[in-house]
């Protein structure tokens, strides 16, 4: 049956490869808005699952944020720091947060700042722990991130990743990225304690890192997979 959806979809599929060459960040934007509405409308907005890959994942207690700032980059509007209510900020960035807002993330005990992640809006080391989960291949310019990542990090802080590697590029995750590029790019400021790559689940990121079938050789993974990374912020000359 010819239904409205099925109209949208083909309506999205005839516009999609023009958009994506004339617009490519508006359309990343509106293919992503347009995900998180059909989440909110099923109601897989929980935030529940965020505590276990801020703490336990990476080797840290709820303590270890107390009187902290965080900043979750490519935040979404799930409230994924609403957990740590121990910390001094916590900071949700995301270039939809305004969007956000009226999906209902205005509720959330967090701050939204609606900027994109090569230009936050933050004084250089403002930030002990920044994050990117499952946000870093949506960004328009990998580069500039990574450059304000080192920037808003004071040192001694960290930075935890967690990101899908070696998948092709899309509309709304439009790098392909590697482990070792990575560790690569984030060098020298940025140094790797622990890396682990784990292999895709049928349930995506969350899953798979707990499903825990980890990569043999994480560095030189090249099949999908996810990537789930902590570095230290340290300084340079």
């Amino acid at each position: 049956m010819y239904t409205l959806n099925t109209a949208a979809r083909f309506a999205r599929d005839l516009i999609s490869p023009f958009a994506r060459v004339l617009f490519p960040i508006r359309w990343k934007e509106f293919n992503e808005l347009h995900y998180w509405k059909r989440a909110r409308k099923a109601r897989e907005l929980s935030n529940t699952h965020f505590r276990n890959f801020y703490t336990a994942h990476f080797g840290l207690s709820d303590s270890f944020y107390t009187a902290k700032t965080i900043l979750d980059i490519g935040c979404g509007p799930r409230g994924s720091l609403e957990w740590a209510t121990m910390a001094a900020r916590r900071i949700g960035l995301d270039p939809l947060a305004c969007e956000y807002l009226r999906l209902g993330a205005d509720r959330h005990e967090m701050e939204y700042i609606d900027a994109p992640s090569e230009r936050i809006p933050l004084d250089e080391g403002a930030c002990d722990v920044v994050c990117s989960f499952n946000s870093l291949d949506h960004v328009e310019n990998v580069a500039l991130t990574i450059q304000e990542i080192k920037r808003v990090t004071r040192d001694g802080g960290l930075f935890l990743l967690l990101v899908e590697v070696n998948h092709a590029p899309t509309d709304c995750e439009p790098h392909r990225l590697s482990p070792r590029g990575l560790v690569d790019i984030l060098k020298p400021e940025l140094v790797c304690q622990t890396l682990r790559v784990y292999r895709p689940t049928a349930h995506g990121l969350y899953h798979s890192l707990r499903a825990n079938e980890l990569v043999a050789q994480p560095l030189d993974a090249t099949d999908v997979c996810y990537m789930s990374a902590k570095f230290l912020r340290t300084k340079t000359a």
